[in-house]
């Protein structure tokens, strides 16, 4: 078993992350403005869920400053209890990164464009998260009794993130607690995304445009839960757009979304009326490029 690291609340220097180590988030820690989170390739960071009065979200998380810089291979993000070994349960705050593309607010994080201070850089091969984000409520699995948390969060949100502050490869959700995936006001691309059972929605776009190179797969398969979505796009500060490029391999299972528009030579029309619940599926490699948009519809 590798040694346990407890990361400290603000990271004020450069640091690298071994992948010797596991590390853990517990409450808030953020990496602060100018500063380099170097993580060795196949690093874990554990995210403790439960409630940290100090940290904005009441949860733990991971913050990456308007002008910090993530420099990693592949890394993955995985809940934890108390005792710091993984669960499968999501009551955290998930991981933020903060860029200086454009102002942005969500959940109580806010930013603010400002040249005089440097542009965020964030690169990966790929950011992998478990069990990230958190619920409006759940049932505890040692009492079996439901517990509300207040508002939700998602697993991974990206606020005011530019393309020249983005160089993820890929990114891949697996169960997180709210929306799998969030991007507002940025506009990022992307090889490859894969969002797996996420409690709603798979891909939250707010005023965002994502584009997707080689592959997007986006499993949330029908259940009892109504209003859980392939997408989600918001438009208050502008359009929200999802590009699949030509020869993207897509496949999509789940309701497609309310009030959004697909533009697709190959793929079948959705139903995209509101309250819609109609399951729908598409797997296949895109001869044309897809599109799938809002322009002033929520």
């Amino acid at each position: 078993m590798k040694p346990l690291e407890i990361l400290p609340s603000r990271i004020k220097k450069n640091t690298v992350l071994s992948s010797k180590k596991t590390y853990v988030v517990q409450g808030e820690v953020r990496v602060l403005k100018k500063i380099t989170l170097t993580i060795q390739d196949q690093t874990t960071i554990l995210v403790v869920n439960g409630v940290f009065p100090k940290s904005c979200l009441k949860r733990s998380a991971l913050i990456f400053e308007q002008g910090s810089q993530l420099k990693a291979a592949r890394v993955h993000l995985k809940a934890a209890g108390a005792n710091y070994k993984p669960v499968k349960l999501a009551d955290n705050g998930g991981l933020w990164l903060l860029g200086n593309y454009a102002d942005a607010s969500k959940d109580g994080i806010s930013i603010k464009t400002n040249r005089k201070n440097p542009l965020s850089k964030f690169h990966a091969r790929s950011i992998t998260t478990h069990y990230l984000g958190r619920a409006d409520d759940y049932i505890s699995p040692k009492t079996g009794k439901r517990i509300t948390t207040g508002d939700d969060i998602d697993g991974f949100s990206v606020l005011g993130v530019g393309p020249t502050e983005w160089a993820i490869d890929a990114v891949t959700s697996h169960y997180s607690a709210d929306d799998g995936v969030d991007f507002t006001n940025s506009h990022v691309r992307l090889m490859r995304l894969e969002v797996k059972a996420p409690t709603e929605d798979a891909v939250n776009l707010s005023s965002s445009r994502v584009e997707i190179h080689r592959s997007i797969n986006l499993d949330v398969t029908k259940t009892k839960v109504t209003d859980r979505d392939l997408v989600d796009l918001e438009t208050d500060d502008g359009a929200s757009y999802l590009e699949l490029h030509r020869g993207c391999w897509v496949r999509l299972v789940g309701v497609f979304g309310d009030q959004v528009v697909l533009s697709s030579r190959e793929m079948p029309t959705p139903n995209t009326k509101d309250d819609n619940e109609k399951s729908y599926s598409f797997s296949g490699r895109l001869k044309k490029a897809a599109l799938i948009y809002s322009i002033d519809e929520d």
